[in-house]
């Protein structure tokens, strides 16, 4: 083409075609067009004998539910996931804890001296509060989830010292005094702000009117996670407890002995364990790293090692002491190390380079034995009177260890280990159906 109409070539006309030439160049159409199904050939008659298989339901829902779980998003990727430690390290919310790990240890409830004004300080932790001193009360929280948690209201009770726990929370004995709150938000866990150590509004001063020792409770909750309301460490991943009293020294453990066999009733048993070195993440933990000793003086923490406790029946992870409990009439306070050579136990022998569990570590299984003894052996193994268990437990306490003057010192030195070596004494009390109620821990040293 140069620009002149007259060099252009004009487009050619269609031609006028015939019909049969016109069918010829177009086609013929298709036997289905797209968007249609071709015809199914018809169903046959139904079976008159067919009856349903009722496993074939089964069968279905069972694929449907797996089907469902590979798609179901976990819990913290779509809410968030608020958590107060029942252990010093390793928790993730599982609950229950116990067995075998105790839910009556927190690590992130935590104490520091009121007189101090300053911000958070692990360095003045304390770890055993005094009646009638005021002390500012701080609660570590994490959240876990995905998503930001909003709303987040952290809280913190004082409840006498026992076992609180599954059956027991409308006990007035154990009735819960509020200390605190306050109310803050937490980030996600993919964000250093997903932890974070919240102050109460207020402070708390353990009444020296009341028995002079105390357990603690904590709880968070926020809209899109909320805490279930019963206060149960060991059931709801909300809750953190702190049962725990440290007693060094000339200090007398006689008082804390009674109170806490006080609180066994018919039918229930108590049970006495040594927590060896697994309690050294949590006393480190709450103490900023060292332990204070009766005349405010910090030390290192020192725990002794399985193999450095003396008397008892040694277990994977602890030490069994005594088994405490009263039944019509009697009272019993039996020795682990009798009790199992009595009964002819042996420990039991690792295979292939697993851990040996002993009998004794499943709760309820003293008491389960002592019954299969029956109560004409009860005296070869332990202390057997009408006393109140109260009173017997000091007694048959201080007859296992042969410790005249049942002061802390004094009872440390017995069970061995590194000189200045803190003991933690684990009770736990039992229900009638071998279930754990909760716990309480006393370290000595």
């Amino acid at each position: 083409m140069n620009g002149d109409p007259k060099d252009e070539t004009p487009f050619p006309e269609h031609p006028d075609l015939t019909p049969q030439e016109d069918a010829a160049q177009r086609g013929t159409d298709p036997d289905h067009v797209v968007g249609t199904d071709p015809p199914r050939p018809p169903l046959p008659d139904p079976d008159p004998g067919w009856q349903p298989d009722p496993n074939r339901v089964h069968e279905w829902r069972g694929i449907l539910n797996e089907l469902g779980k590979e798609h179901r998003p976990r819990c913290e990727d779509v809410y968030p996931y608020l958590l107060i430690r029942a252990v010093a390290s390793g928790d993730r919310g599982k609950r229950p804890t116990w067995p075998p790990v105790p839910c009556w240890e927190s690590p992130d409830i935590l104490l520091i001296d009121a007189s101090y004004p300053g911000p958070f300080d692990p360095a003045r932790l304390v770890v055993s509060p005094t009646a009638g001193r005021p002390y500012r009360v701080f609660v570590r929280i994490w959240n876990l989830g995905l998503v930001p948690a909003i709303g987040v209201h952290v809280k913190a009770w004082a409840i006498n010292p026992g076992f609180f726990g599954v059956g027991n929370q409308n006990d007035p004995y154990y009735q819960q005094n509020l200390i605190g709150g306050a109310w803050v938000e937490l980030s996600d866990r993919t964000r250093p702000g997903c932890v974070a150590v919240v102050e109460l509004d207020r402070p708390w001063t353990p009444d020296p009117a009341d028995i002079g020792h105390h357990c603690m409770l904590a709880e968070v909750s926020c809209p899109l996670d909320p805490a279930s309301g019963l206060l149960l460490s060991n059931n709801d991943r909300h809750v953190g407890q702190r049962n725990l009293e440290v007693l060094a020294g000339s200090a007398e453990i006689k008082t804390m002995l009674s109170i806490l066999g006080g609180q066994v009733t018919q039918g229930f048993t108590l049970e006495l364990t040594h927590a060896g070195p697994a309690a050294r993440a949590m006393l480190q933990a709450l103490g900023g790293g060292r332990i204070t000793d009766a005349h405010g003086e910090p030390h290192e923490v020192v725990v002794p090692e399985l193999a450095e406790i003396r008397g008892g029946v040694h277990m994977s992870t602890a030490v069994h002491l005594l088994t405490a409990f009263s039944q019509r009439g009697r009272t019993v306070v039996a020795a682990s190390d009798r009790l199992a050579k009595v009964a002819g136990m042996k420990p039991p022998q690792p295979e292939g380079g697993a851990v040996a569990h002993h009998p004794f570590e499943r709760p309820g299984a003293t008491r389960r034995l002592l019954d299969k003894l029956g109560p004409d052996l009860w005296a070869r193994v332990g202390t057997v009177t009408d006393a109140p268990l109260g009173e017997v437990l000091v007694e048959g306490i201080a007859r296992q260890y042969d410790v005249g003057d049942l002061t802390a010192q004094a009872l440390a030195q017995r069970f061995g280990g590194p000189e200045g070596a803190q003991h933690a004494l684990r009770f736990a009390l039992i229900d009638p159906k071998y279930q754990v109620v909760g716990g309480y821990t006393v370290v000595i040293g």
